[in-house]
């Protein structure tokens, strides 16, 4: 489920702008996902925060094809009246997996389809639902780890046992080693055996960081609860 929160990450911060009130206009009926024949339910009903966020997430193993489940969630949203943005503005996401959302702009809720192909021509399915009604705004006053000068496009991830820090900062993937060794034994954390994994009572923080675009780094902080 990181995997999915961080892809979530991604989908929030696209699509916060294109949400908007509308009029008096008589709302439609409440979308409803398309019936599947599932497999197996991969994850549990879960609830997670981005960005101020509330979303719903679950995953389930489905016997359908990636190919073919494309075209009928494409066609579920529209022939539920939500707003499909063209493909070029659709997130794409590595490993072959693919994401299509839609957007109820009168209540102010995105949904997501993440399709993962397998093997064996079934598809693992992430499913979403944003609520941007009830947006709260996130701020920095709780945040689990300090962020290094220059920290842009911040977004907050908190979910049921786990928290989430992502951010893209003008530096270099020494210097980010650097910043976070330094400021984290400040505050009690000891270096793992793992590289980018620290450690606190009854806690496991991971720092993950790649290239990203115009020389920027692209920096994930995951806060973890971990057995005694």
């Amino acid at each position: 489920m990181r995997t999915v929160r961080r892809a979530w990450a991604l989908l929030v911060a696209l699509s916060l702008p294109a949400l908007a009130g509308d009029g008096g206009t008589p709302e439609p009926a409440r979308f409803v996902w398309p019936k599947l024949q599932v497999l197996e339910q991969v994850e549990s009903n879960e609830m997670v925060e981005a960005g101020g966020v509330p979303v719903a997430l679950r995953a389930v193993h489905v016997k359908e094809s990636a190919r073919e489940l494309v075209q009928r969630f494409a066609d579920a949203f529209r022939d539920g009246g939500l707003y499909v943005p063209p493909g070029k503005e659709q997130p794409q996401l590595a490993s072959n997996a693919a994401m299509l959302t839609a957007v109820d702009p009168r209540r102010r809720i995105t949904y997501t389809v993440i399709l993962q192909p397998q093997p064996d021509g079934t598809t693992t399915l992430y499913l979403g639902e944003a609520n941007h009604a009830l947006a709260r705004a996130p701020g920095k006053d709780t945040d689990f780890a300090p962020l290094p000068p220059g920290a842009q496009g911040v977004l907050r991830i908190n979910g049921e046992g786990s928290r989430t820090l992502t951010f893209h900062v003008p530096l270099t993937g020494e210097q980010v080693r650097t910043f976070y060794d330094g400021a984290l034994a400040k505050a009690g954390w000891k270096r793992g055996d793992e590289a980018g994994v620290y450690m606190r009572s009854g806690e496991e923080l991971r720092l993950v960081h790649e290239p990203g675009e115009g020389g920027q780094r692209a920096v994930v902080l995951l806060l973890q609860s971990r057995a005694r």
